[in-house]
């Protein structure tokens, strides 16, 4: 029995899902006054992309910068605030309607902290169990077999599955909870952080069955991480975030290699590597980021950036397309090389 789309469903290349102009704002807490009230925080603002069937976009950034907004208004789990998300061309809302039920069969998520999602009273065999339950996929026999199956796939082998989520490692544990997002066959995986609290051979582990199992089924994958080193082996597409923004996007190959806005600039010289001598320069960023509450005019990112102008202070860049299919965000945007 196959546990995944078809490859007529999932054809490569086939757009699975567009996100378009997406903004949310948070009402918090203003600081305090005489007065009171609150303040408007803007977590996302303006970002816009394409998932492809079988392709990894990765996205990466500071914390705090949206990272894991964006993730949710992906799946609808938190409303937009405007702007329009779509997959196989059906609207996806935070409306907990039938539609978005079923269109949430088909988009899961794999979530940084396993332990903090599995349910501690539960053997684990019977949290892959409850998505086929609460859809009612076939009797309970044929759900046992599929959930038993789909634990084998992720590696977890049978003396396992009786235990509950805290005599499990953290390896065993993100296996569980893969098999729990794969086991309605979804066509889309959006995973935030899957791996930065694993070990270092453990994450190895990991990333290779998630790549072993978009390889076979082509499932498209939007992947969150601080590994740019990961982001740079996995993804087919980066795009970098800054206080919501996304400021460049591109194939990593060519991201990395000469990143184009000075923010991106400075992720990439903190990636350790033994190919670079004692030449190499780290850009180190000065101060903070500014707070989402209360941005700065023009580009948010000129208060840190070394190659701002007048014009950064007073101007709001937009993506612009750069050759090859890199876009930037930077009224500055000249590629530099990275020395080596």
């Amino acid at each position: 029995m196959s546990f995944f789309p078809t490859q007529a469903d999932a054809k490569e290349g086939h757009r699975l899902l567009q996100a378009r102009s997406l903004v949310r704002h948070f009402k918090v807490r203003a600081q305090r006054t005489l007065l009171g009230g609150s303040a408007t925080l803007t977590a996302v603002n303006d970002v816009s992309f394409d998932i492809h069937a079988g392709q990894t976009l990765g996205l990466v950034g500071e914390s705090g910068c949206g990272k894991s907004t964006t993730a949710r208004l992906t799946l609808g789990l938190t409303p937009v605030t405007s702007g329009d998300i779509l997959f196989d061309g059906m609207a996806v809302t935070g409306r907990r309607n039938a539609q978005w039920r079923e269109l949430r069969r088909h988009m899961q998520m794999v979530y940084q902290d396993p332990l903090g999602v599995l349910d501690k009273r539960l053997p684990v065999l019977n949290q892959v169990l409850e998505p086929l339950d609460i859809f009612a996929a076939g009797d309970r026999r044929e759900r046992r077999e599929q959930a038993c199956a789909m634990l084998s796939r992720v590696g977890l082998s049978q003396a396992l599955w009786h235990r509950y989520p805290h005599e499990l490692s953290g390896g065993q544990r993100q296996r569980v909870v893969l098999a729990r997002a794969l086991i309605l066959r979804p066509r889309l995986l959006v995973c935030d952080e899957p791996i930065s609290a694993l070990d270092v051979s453990i994450q190895a582990q990991v990333i290779n069955l998630l790549q072993d199992l978009q390889q076979e089924h082509r499932l498209g994958m939007l992947f969150i991480s601080h590994d740019l080193k990961v982001v740079r082996q996995i993804c087919d597409e980066v795009a970098v975030m800054y206080l919501g923004r996304i400021v460049e996007q591109g194939k990593p190959q060519d991201l990395f290699a000469s990143p184009a806005h000075p923010y991106t600039q400075a992720l990439v010289s903190a990636i350790p590597t033994v190919q670079r001598g004692r030449n190499h320069q780290r850009i180190l960023l000065e101060g903070d980021p500014p707070n989402p509450i209360n941005l700065p005019s023009g580009c948010a990112f000129h208060p840190r950036c070394p190659m701002a102008t007048a014009a950064c202070r007073e101007l709001t860049p937009a993506l612009q397309d750069l050759p090859g299919g890199r876009k930037v965000a930077c009224l500055n945007s000249g590629t530099i090389s990275l020395k080596s």
